[in-house]
């Protein structure tokens, strides 16, 4: 009996509309590959309720979206669209992104090429769903992955090849990517989030592993901000996984 395969991963790509930015074509076709979730979100206008916007502008709003999509389809994509009328976009993407079960959130940037991605690593947090992301992102077999771990004051580079770099490495490997298209890195750093900027400027797109269980902090924090201002770089934030969601709401709870 064969394995069933295994299912796409997926990114939540939010647009404000009636008048969303394009995409570059290069980002949609580095997306193709990934199940699709394009969240079109319309602004309401103070004193009007969402029910109200919808009933005003809701053909306008779904032309423009599957305006949006129809790259994405184009280019193979498995899209599924969404269109949301509200008050708060944060919470909306949260709210999306938690029923859509999305591995990742897109913070756009323009991208011309994509011949190499930067994946930075804080020890093996969220491997498991990076891994196959990164993955599923080059499936085209040529674009070169570097992982990228900053060191720990009294970590050696030679401790993090064995306990981070490699085991990710295999991860990514078993999950279909070619070794040879694989590069190790380690760097010391006084400021983490400072050196992973300056290195994300070297490359065409980053894949970041959210710090904290909040769509809120992977859409504003301080490193992805920076990646997109300073390095002109798309971002692939991956989200955590559900259990350490779980785990760090419990602890927060108990505060």
């Amino acid at each position: 009996m064969s394995e069933s395969p295994s299912p796409l991963s997926s990114i939540l790509v939010d647009v404000e509309l009636p008048d969303p930015a394009p995409l570059s074509p290069t980002l949609v076709d580095l997306l193709a590959s990934l199940r699709v979730v394009l969240l079109g979100w319309y602004a309401v206008p103070e004193q009007t309720s969402p029910a109200q916007a919808r009933d005003q502008f809701e053909a306008p709003a779904r032309a423009a979206l599957d305006r949006m999509a129809r790259p994405f389809e184009e280019a193979g994509a498995q899209v599924d669209t969404r269109l949301v009328f509200t008050g708060d976009r944060l919470d909306t993407v949260s709210r999306i992104t938690t029923e859509e079960d999305c591995d990742a959130v897109l913070i756009p940037a323009e991208v011309d090429v994509l011949r190499r991605l930067l994946v930075p690593l804080r020890g093996l947090h969220n491997a498991r769903r990076i891994a196959p992301l990164v993955a599923d992102l080059v499936r085209d077999g040529t674009t070169e992955v570097t992982l990228l771990h900053v060191l720990e004051p009294e970590e050696t580079a030679a401790e993090a090849r064995q306990n981070v770099l490699e085991p990710v490495a295999e991860m990514l490997t078993g999950a279909g990517l070619d070794a040879e298209l694989l590069r190790l890195d380690t760097v010391r750093a006084e400021n983490p989030g400072n050196r992973i900027v300056e290195r994300a400027a070297d490359y065409d797109a980053v894949v970041l592993g959210e710090t904290k269980p909040s769509v809120r902090e992977i859409l504003f924090g301080t490193v992805p901000e920076q990646i997109v201002e300073a390095a002109h770089v798309p971002v692939i934030l991956v989200r955590h996984e559900r259990e350490e969601v779980e785990v760090a709401e419990r602890v927060a709870q108990a505060e």
